[in-house]
Protein backbone atom coordinates (compact mmCIF):
# COMPACT_ATOMS: atom_id res chain seq x y z
CA UNK A 1 0.00 0.00 0.00
CA UNK A 2 1.44 3.35 -1.09
CA UNK A 3 -0.04 6.66 -0.02
CA UNK A 4 -0.06 7.91 -3.62
CA UNK A 5 -2.46 5.08 -4.50
CA UNK A 6 -4.68 5.81 -1.52
CA UNK A 7 -4.89 9.50 -2.44
CA UNK A 8 -5.15 9.02 -6.22
CA UNK A 9 -8.85 9.96 -6.24
CA UNK A 10 -8.58 12.68 -3.57
CA UNK A 11 -9.12 16.35 -4.41
CA UNK A 12 -5.96 18.05 -5.71
CA UNK A 13 -5.22 21.62 -4.60
CA UNK A 14 -2.42 24.01 -5.54
CA UNK A 15 -0.68 26.01 -2.82
CA UNK A 16 1.85 28.82 -3.15
CA UNK A 17 4.88 29.47 -0.95
CA UNK A 18 3.69 31.02 2.33
CA UNK A 19 0.14 29.66 2.13
CA UNK A 20 -1.19 28.27 5.41
CA UNK A 21 -2.74 24.80 5.05
CA UNK A 22 -4.02 24.74 8.64
CA UNK A 23 -3.32 26.57 11.89
CA UNK A 24 -2.50 25.39 15.39
CA UNK A 25 -5.69 25.10 17.44
CA UNK A 26 -7.97 24.28 14.50
CA UNK A 27 -10.00 21.06 14.52
CA UNK A 28 -8.61 18.50 12.03
CA UNK A 29 -10.93 17.82 9.11
CA UNK A 30 -8.55 16.40 6.51
CA UNK A 31 -5.40 14.41 5.88
CA UNK A 32 -2.98 15.76 3.28
CA UNK A 33 -0.69 14.02 0.80
CA UNK A 34 2.19 15.95 -0.78
CA UNK A 35 2.05 15.28 -4.51
CA UNK A 36 4.82 17.83 -5.13
CA UNK A 37 6.53 20.61 -3.23
CA UNK A 38 7.40 21.05 0.43
CA UNK A 39 5.36 21.83 3.56
CA UNK A 40 6.71 22.81 6.98
CA UNK A 41 5.14 22.33 10.39
CA UNK A 42 5.83 25.30 12.66
CA UNK A 43 5.40 25.62 16.40
CA UNK A 44 5.60 28.84 18.42
CA UNK A 45 7.90 28.54 21.42
CA UNK A 46 7.45 30.31 24.75
CA UNK A 47 9.92 32.97 23.59
CA UNK A 48 7.63 33.82 20.68
CA UNK A 49 10.03 32.25 18.16
CA UNK A 50 8.75 29.98 15.43
CA UNK A 51 10.35 26.51 15.39
CA UNK A 52 10.27 24.42 12.22
CA UNK A 53 9.57 21.06 13.82
CA UNK A 54 8.89 18.87 10.81
CA UNK A 55 9.02 18.90 7.01
CA UNK A 56 6.90 16.99 4.52
CA UNK A 57 8.01 16.38 0.95
CA UNK A 58 6.65 14.55 -2.09
CA UNK A 59 5.09 11.20 -1.18
CA UNK A 60 4.48 12.00 2.48
CA UNK A 61 1.27 12.63 4.43
CA UNK A 62 0.58 15.12 7.20
CA UNK A 63 -2.27 16.20 9.45
CA UNK A 64 -2.86 12.59 10.47
CA UNK A 65 -1.47 12.61 14.00
CA UNK A 66 -3.85 15.23 15.38
CA UNK A 67 -6.76 13.68 13.51
CA UNK A 68 -6.15 10.19 14.89
CA UNK A 69 -5.62 11.61 18.39
CA UNK A 70 -8.91 13.57 18.17
CA UNK A 71 -7.03 16.70 19.19
CA UNK A 72 -6.73 20.18 17.65
CA UNK A 73 -3.70 20.71 15.44
CA UNK A 74 -0.71 21.40 17.72
CA UNK A 75 1.24 23.26 15.02
CA UNK A 76 0.69 25.33 11.88
CA UNK A 77 1.33 23.80 8.43
CA UNK A 78 2.78 26.32 5.98
CA UNK A 79 3.86 25.79 2.36
CA UNK A 80 7.62 26.33 2.02
CA UNK A 81 7.87 25.65 -1.72
CA UNK A 82 4.97 25.76 -4.21
CA UNK A 83 3.04 22.54 -3.67
CA UNK A 84 0.29 20.33 -5.00
CA UNK A 85 -1.55 18.61 -2.17
CA UNK A 86 -4.14 15.84 -2.28
CA UNK A 87 -6.80 16.36 0.38
CA UNK A 88 -8.87 13.57 1.92
CA UNK A 89 -11.70 14.19 4.39
CA UNK A 90 -11.34 12.46 7.76
CA UNK A 91 -14.55 10.46 7.28
CA UNK A 92 -13.32 9.14 3.94
CA UNK A 93 -9.98 8.17 5.52
CA UNK A 94 -11.72 6.30 8.34
CA UNK A 95 -13.87 4.50 5.78
CA UNK A 96 -10.74 3.51 3.84
CA UNK A 97 -9.17 2.13 7.03
CA UNK A 98 -12.03 -0.25 7.82
CA UNK A 99 -10.83 -3.76 7.15
CA UNK A 100 -7.72 -2.52 5.34
CA UNK A 101 -4.79 -4.10 7.19
CA UNK A 102 -2.24 -2.86 4.64
CA UNK A 103 -3.29 0.75 5.20
CA UNK A 104 -3.28 0.38 8.99
CA UNK A 105 0.22 -1.14 8.81
CA UNK A 106 1.46 1.68 6.56
CA UNK A 107 0.09 4.32 8.94
CA UNK A 108 1.69 2.63 11.95
CA UNK A 109 5.01 2.45 10.11
CA UNK A 110 4.75 6.16 9.28
CA UNK A 111 3.99 7.09 12.88
CA UNK A 112 6.91 4.99 14.14
CA UNK A 113 9.35 6.61 11.70
CA UNK A 114 8.12 10.09 12.64
CA UNK A 115 8.58 9.32 16.33
CA UNK A 116 12.13 8.05 15.77
CA UNK A 117 13.05 11.18 13.79
CA UNK A 118 11.50 13.45 16.42
CA UNK A 119 13.49 11.73 19.17
CA UNK A 120 16.72 11.98 17.16
CA UNK A 121 16.14 15.68 16.51
CA UNK A 122 15.41 16.31 20.18
CA UNK A 123 18.69 14.62 21.10
CA UNK A 124 20.60 16.80 18.63
CA UNK A 125 18.98 19.99 19.94
CA UNK A 126 19.65 19.11 23.57
CA UNK A 127 23.22 17.79 23.33
CA UNK A 128 24.96 19.57 20.45
CA UNK A 129 26.18 23.15 20.17
CA UNK A 130 24.99 25.60 17.50
CA UNK A 131 27.67 24.86 14.84
CA UNK A 132 26.98 21.10 15.06
CA UNK A 133 23.21 21.64 14.87
CA UNK A 134 23.57 23.99 11.91
CA UNK A 135 25.88 21.57 10.09
CA UNK A 136 23.45 18.68 10.57
CA UNK A 137 20.51 20.87 9.55
CA UNK A 138 22.24 21.96 6.33
CA UNK A 139 23.02 18.36 5.34
CA UNK A 140 19.53 17.11 6.26
CA UNK A 141 17.66 19.94 4.54
CA UNK A 142 19.79 19.73 1.38
CA UNK A 143 19.18 15.99 1.14
CA UNK A 144 15.48 16.40 1.89
CA UNK A 145 14.85 18.92 -0.90
CA UNK A 146 18.01 19.46 -3.02
CA UNK A 147 16.44 21.90 -5.48
CA UNK A 148 15.20 24.31 -2.83
CA UNK A 149 17.42 27.18 -1.63
CA UNK A 150 16.85 27.30 2.13
CA UNK A 151 16.73 30.72 3.76
CA UNK A 152 18.95 31.35 6.76
CA UNK A 153 15.79 31.94 8.81
CA UNK A 154 14.42 28.50 7.84
CA UNK A 155 17.69 26.85 8.83
CA UNK A 156 17.62 28.71 12.16
CA UNK A 157 13.99 27.74 12.80
CA UNK A 158 14.77 24.10 12.06
CA UNK A 159 17.78 23.76 14.36
CA UNK A 160 16.64 26.00 17.21
CA UNK A 161 19.02 28.95 16.88
CA UNK A 162 18.97 32.52 15.52
CA UNK A 163 19.41 33.80 11.98
CA UNK A 164 22.57 35.83 12.83
CA UNK A 165 24.13 32.70 14.36
CA UNK A 166 23.38 30.74 11.17
CA UNK A 167 24.87 33.49 8.99
CA UNK A 168 28.08 33.67 11.06
CA UNK A 169 28.41 29.89 11.24
CA UNK A 170 27.89 29.41 7.50
CA UNK A 171 30.54 32.08 6.83
CA UNK A 172 32.95 30.09 9.02
CA UNK A 173 32.07 26.89 7.13
CA UNK A 174 32.93 28.72 3.88
CA UNK A 175 36.30 29.83 5.30
CA UNK A 176 37.00 26.24 6.34
CA UNK A 177 36.24 24.97 2.83
CA UNK A 178 33.25 22.90 3.97
CA UNK A 179 30.57 24.65 1.93
CA UNK A 180 30.15 27.27 -0.78
CA UNK A 181 27.40 29.90 -0.81
CA UNK A 182 25.89 31.29 -4.01
CA UNK A 183 23.22 33.70 -2.88
CA UNK A 184 20.80 31.58 -0.85
CA UNK A 185 22.09 28.34 -2.33
CA UNK A 186 24.44 26.27 -0.17
CA UNK A 187 26.75 23.79 -1.87
CA UNK A 188 28.26 21.14 0.39
CA UNK A 189 31.93 20.56 -0.46
CA UNK A 190 33.04 18.33 2.43
CA UNK A 191 30.12 16.49 4.01
CA UNK A 192 32.24 14.32 6.31
CA UNK A 193 34.05 17.22 7.97
CA UNK A 194 30.93 19.36 7.96
CA UNK A 195 29.16 16.74 10.06
CA UNK A 196 32.19 16.60 12.36
CA UNK A 197 31.62 20.21 13.47
CA UNK A 198 30.95 21.04 17.08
Amino acid sequence: MEFKDLFSQAVSKNFRRGDVVYRAGETPQNIYFVESGLVGLGLWGESGKDHLVRLFREGQIFGHRSLFANEPYHATATVIDDSVLRVMNKNEMRQQMKGNCDLAEKLLETLAIELRRAEAKQLILSEKDAPARIAEAVVYLKELHPEYSWTRQEIADFCGTTTPTVIRTLARFVEDGLIEQRGREIIILDKKNLLAQG
